[in-house]
């Protein structure tokens, strides 16, 4: 045997050793072929499986098969189910999560649009598909009051045409799915969110058993890597991933439904923000209490053993420093926002001592506490990101996450150090004035509340024109619009308003800026609707002052010269405002 043969000869050897080196695993999907499973499929294709040892081989899921019975049975190493994991663990069964996918459930109730569909309590003594373990929207109907008994269940594994074909007066679904297909079809629905009554739970969480990680240690750990990476990949890179997806497993799944799917994921699993397959303990106790609070888990039941902890790595290694250098620059944010706070707290002490010689002056400090809530609501988000993001295994990247984080949070806190100055101005004559664009300073203003509106699933649409400058303050004209927003959001929360929207024009009349704000809320209640300007007056089972529009009007009419008035139109309220535009102003 000459050289090159040899040579020939061994490395057909490594190739030949290597192939025979893989372990054969299997994964139970949870539904048929889909991008709802893309980061799986790129794992396999871009050799990430491979790489760690392993050959895994996905078995697609359909009407009869059932994701945790299936790995319990040992017919699959590893599955993927939602939040009922909690519950099956909470009856003795030994499964361990390795890992979440979506961040937020996709978990939805769909129902046909009628014009007597007006909440989710529409549903008593209709029939409802639901399939199996999606156990939180039982949950959800249950905390809205609505028990399994009203309604006539039917266990199977819905789909879209359960609707069209009358089949079902409502379904589960997923919302990257079946509303595309609803949609595509011109069929009205109603879509019905337990995140709106605040369930808002991990979903697609990959699973093994107790007895798999004992038996296979390193394999659980390389299967758990690797799928991470894939799905990493896959929503860096949907349109190969939809590409792949249409060639090797659903031919029969248009690009269009597919693309559909991937973008709705995307503010599902938020991947530039957190680190794909984390989990945070505390979210899974809250999930926790939830059930227990809703009797359907004792609420001693231990999430010990619950949750996949890999082997950790010594103490001295990159991630353990580069964790704690960001966890260094995170003290250091921290005790920025304290200073900060400390500084607006020197400025509220300062309000406090001019009350007593202004009566109006309590009113003034309530409107400050309403008119902060929004951007707290914002700042705690973004430290909820800053949390998370100091799990990721980058920490280079975790660290320019951060710096964008904190960038808008000063932005914010800028922004609430300013209200101070608002509420000043109806005690004193200064005033700081300038000529603006209100269309740019609507779309500054919008990024205040983009994050949280965003996570209520409250859509906020626009039509602005610019170039209609107008002269005034432009912290009293942003106050102005998100006293407006959050009043819109506070009527959707109480009133559980299904597919709440915003919409904003913004258009020149005559020598005036006109700017309009219309939502879905269902209207104003209060009789006669100008009333709703008054001190005190409230549209809201939890009344009270705030900003409100008490002061929005005084800020159009005393501050801009303008006007404002409020009607119930198209089903929500819808306010306008005219303000002159600034080449009209003397």
């Amino acid at each position: 045997m000459n050289k090159l043969t040899r040579i020939i000869f061994g490395v057909f050897l490594i190739f030949h050793t290597n192939a025979h080196a893989l372990e054969t695993v299997s994964l139970q999907l949870k539904w048929t072929h889909q991008f709802q499973f893309a980061g799986y499929y790129m794992a396999k294709a871009k050799g990430f499986y491979q790489e760690v040892g392993l050959d895994v081989n996905f078995i697609e899921g359909d009407h009869s098969l059932n994701s945790v019975t299936e790995v319990l049975a040992g017919r699959a190493n590893f599955g993927i189910s939602g939040s009922n994991l909690l519950l099956e663990r909470g009856a003795g069964k030994p499964l361990v999560v390795l890992g979440v996918i979506f961040q937020h459930s996709p978990y939805v109730l769909l129902m046909r649009q009628t014009s007597s569909i007006q909440s989710i309590h529409n549903l008593v003594g209709k029939r409802l598909v639901i399939e199996e373990q999606a156990e939180e929207l039982l949950a959800y109907l249950k905390k809205e009051g609505v028990s399994p008994e009203q309604i006539k269940l039917i266990h199977l594994n819905p789909e879209a045409h359960d609707l069209i074909a009358n089949r079902a007066d409502a379904i589960s679904a997923y919302v990257t799915d079946e509303p595309e297909v609803l949609d595509h079809l011109n069929i009205p629905y109603a879509i019905f969110s337990p995140r709106s009554v605040g369930i808002d739970f991990y979903g697609d969480n990959f699973f093994t058993t107790e007895t798999e990680i004992a038996t296979h240690p390193a394999r659980v750990k390389a299967f758990r890597d690797a799928t991470i990476r894939g799905w990493q990949y896959a929503m860096a890179h949907t349109d190969e991933a939809i590409e792949l997806i249409r060639t090797e497993y659903a031919p029969y799944k248009s690009k269009t439904h597919l693309e559909y799917e991937a973008k709705v994921m995307q503010s599902l699993i938020l991947p530039s923000s957190i680190e794909m397959g984390y989990m945070f303990e505390g979210r899974w106790r809250h999930i926790l209490k939830t059930y227990a609070d809703l009797n359907m888990l004792p609420a001693d039941t231990s999430l010990e053993n619950f949750l996949y902890a890999p082997v950790q790595q010594s103490f001295f290694n990159y991630r353990i420093i580069g964790f704690m250098v960001i966890a260094a620059c995170v003290i250091v944010i921290i005790a920025t926002v304290a200073l900060r706070f400390f500084r607006l707290n020197q400025k509220l002490d300062k309000l406090l001592y001019i009350r007593n010689q202004h009566a109006n002056l309590g009113e003034s400090m309530d409107n400050i506490s309403h008119q902060w809530k929004q951007p707290l609501n914002e700042l705690g988000v973004h430290m909820m990101l800053i949390e998370t993001m100091l799990q990721k295994n980058s920490f280079d990247d975790a660290r320019h996450e951060i710096q964008k984080v904190v960038q808008k949070s000063h932005h914010i806190l800028e922004f609430m150090a300013d209200s101070i100055d608002v509420f000043r101005h109806f005690v004193s004559s200064n005033q700081r004035i300038s000529r603006f664009d209100p269309a740019l300073l609507i779309l500054d203003t919008l990024q205040l509340v983009t994050e949280n509106f965003t996570m209520e699933s409250i859509v906020i649409s626009h039509n602005l024109m610019k170039g209609l400058d107008i002269i005034g303050n432009t912290t009293e004209f942003s106050h102005l619009l998100l006293s407006l927003l959050v009043n819109a959001k506070d009527t959707f929360g109480e009133r559980r308003t299904v597919n709440p929207k915003i919409h904003i024009d913004l258009i020149q009349k005559h020598n005036h800026v006109v700017l309009t704000v219309a939502d879905n809320g269902g209207g104003i209640k209060i009789k006669p609707i100008k009333r709703i300007f008054n001190v005190g007056v409230s549209g809201k089972k939890n009344a009270e002052s705030g900003l409100g529009l008490y002061i929005s009007k005084k800020i159009v009419e005393e501050k801009f010269g303008g006007n404002i008035h409020a009607e119930s139109r198209n089903g929500g309220a819808f306010f306008i405002i005219s303000l002159p535009i600034a080449n009209s102003q003397s």
